[in-house]
């Protein structure tokens, strides 16, 4: 007799992929609310005439690192394993993505760099704020081209369709 959990390796493969991509689709709306919780912190701040150059400084820190662990998840093999194998175009994909992932990480350093200096080089906290909003706008838009890729790939092997 066969033993229930070896049964079927193809579907247990399916499942497993389907697990990987889900906590691909989690972590991208981790980030995309990090990133509402910025935009809405900031504009708080801007609305009362309070600007807190370093203390932002030190939230877009926090931002980075969680981007930083994010890409990383993204960029090892065998976390885009799965999608790769259900999606092999999106494998060409990869090395674009690694190249968008280091510009922004490099960006926000640069960023919070600057937010954190006793002097901070920004004529006034407006400046500041656009700075920071183009770079928003930036990572949500790839946030959610990745997720929409992701999404293709999810539907495209989801277990209920026969293989």
């Amino acid at each position: 007799m066969k033993h229930p959990d070896r049964m079927n390796p193809e579907g247990d493969a399916k499942k497993k992929s389907h697990e990987h991509l889900q906590y691909l689709l989690d972590s991208h709306e981790e980030v995309l609310g990090h990133i509402k919780g910025l935009n809405d912190w900031w504009r708080e701040l801007d609305e009362r005439g309070l600007p807190k150059y370093g203390e932002m400084g030190t939230r877009m820190e926090g931002l980075r690192d969680q981007l930083s662990k994010h890409f990383c998840d993204e960029e090892q093999e065998g976390y885009f394993k799965p999608l790769m194998d259900e999606s092999p175009g999106f494998c060409i994909m990869v090395p674009d993505f690694q190249k968008k992932h280091k510009e922004f990480l490099t960006r926000i350093d640069d960023f919070s760099t600057r937010l954190k200096q006793s002097e901070p080089p920004f004529q006034n906290w407006n400046e500041a704020l656009q700075e920071l909003q183009g770079l928003l706008d930036e990572l949500r838009i790839n946030e959610n081209e990745e997720i929409q890729r992701v999404r293709e790939a999810f539907e495209n092997s989801s277990p209920d369709q026969s293989s």
